[in-house]
């Protein structure tokens, strides 16, 4: 039985929720005051890949110039458990890269953030899970039925796996349509712990034709980062005008964002 973490439109029956994990998408509204902006930290550590990290402020939603937010000239370093620390190198404005550390699962990776606009050391630690292969990744035309004269998704993704038994394991799924990200997934195994899995990834705005390219990168991702991006689903459905709050972050010293150290496997398939 899988983990529903958020309702698109309509409550479903329970035999319908029981095998269904929703999307989220990669955007959220957030309201802040103009005067005090806010830094905003997006950093990951792929396995087998070079780290990146992205530095950014809150600004007004009507702002002309989101390259403005951009925070530049940062110092940003990274250190891998293994003794091996190194400076990133600001690649563009804003963007950080490591040129050293790539990541590998079973170390621990600690960040440290400082800027001239934060008022803190900002900085966070994250240790990278064992990668858990697609087994089988399929799409088809939907067959649920109409809910309450209410239409299902026209396609339904779905993606078989086998959970590792015996340990905690949290999942984030990025789905890609020809290249481009479409929408993100979040699944923990509290009720399949060791199982064969399917995920069935339900997105109602998901538009698919034959000769399109679906890709699916299952992300391994920590307990911290599960709790970011699944609470980051939840405020993405809150009824405009009540209190708006922000997601758990895992970095201390900012109110928004996420560091991800993970392990990924990638399945594409092209529509038929």
């Amino acid at each position: 039985m899988k983990i529903i973490h958020t309702i698109q439109r309509i409550l479903l029956p329970v035999l319908i929720l029981a095998y269904i994990v929703t999307s989220c998408t990669e955007t959220i509204a957030f309201e802040f005051n103009p005067v005090k902006p806010e830094i905003v930290v997006e950093a990951y550590v792929p396995a087998s890949a070079y780290a990146e990290v992205v530095l950014s402020k809150t600004t007004e939603i009507n702002s002309s110039n989101p390259c403005k937010n951009l925070v530049k000239n940062a110092l940003v370093i990274l250190e891998d458990g293994s003794g091996i620390s190194e400076t990133l190198v600001e690649v563009s404005p804003g963007h950080y890269r490591s040129n050293k550390i790539q990541g590998m699962p079973g170390l621990t990776y600690k960040l440290t953030v400082h800027t001239d606009e934060a008022q803190a050391v900002m900085n966070s630690v994250d240790v990278m899970p064992k990668p858990v292969s697609i087994n089988r990744l399929r799409a088809r035309r939907s067959i649920l039925p109409e809910v309450e004269g209410v239409k299902m998704p026209d396609w339904e993704v779905i993606v078989e796996y086998s959970d590792p038994a015996n340990e905690a394991n949290y999942y984030r799924f990025v789905e890609y349509v020809n290249g481009k990200i479409i929408a993100s997934y979040v699944e923990d195994d509290r009720l399949n712990n060791g199982k064969d899995n399917k995920s069935f990834l339900t997105n109602f705005d998901r538009k698919l034709v034959p000769g399109d390219t679906l890709t699916i990168e299952m992300q391994s991702v920590s307990k911290a980062v599960y709790n970011y991006f699944y609470t980051f689903c939840c405020l993405n459905q809150i009824v405009q005008g009540t209190t708006k709050t922000n997601p758990i972050t895992n970095i201390q010293g900012a109110e928004l964002g996420y560091f991800s150290a993970y392990a990924a496997s990638r399945k594409s398939i092209v529509i038929e």
